[in-house]
């Protein structure tokens, strides 16, 4: 089995085909939804209609459930932000907020 370094998360992916023979979709399915895991076998995911990513990656969706609780690392980068309605930090969280990055408590 390979492994790549992913930039953008700091981990390693695994790369190639899976011995599972890869992920299965369940139908229907909507263009432009977003897809989330129907079981737990890893290998099999379904439609979110209502949910979906624009081509310029904005995100159109019908509500945003939030936690109100921070329990371990969240970081706002430069150019961001983030919108809470309330906001605790647990003992165990931390929030870094990048220079020009934004929190914004409702």
């Amino acid at each position: 089995m390979a492994y790549k370094f992913n930039v953008f998360t700091g981990t390693l992916d695994i790369v190639g085909s899976s011995s599972s023979g890869g992920v299965n979709g369940v139908p229907p399915t909507t263009i432009d939804a977003i897809a989330r895991w129907a079981d737990t076998t890893g290998t099999t995911i379904k439609n979110s209609p209502g949910t979906y990513v624009q081509d310029g990656g904005a995100l159109e969706t019908q509500g945003f459930v939030g936690s109100r609780s921070i329990t371990t690392e969240v970081q706002i980068p430069s150019q961001n932000y983030m919108i809470a309605a309330e906001l605790e930090i647990e003992l165990t969280g931390t929030l870094e907020i990048e220079p020009d990055g934004e929190l914004i408590i409702l």
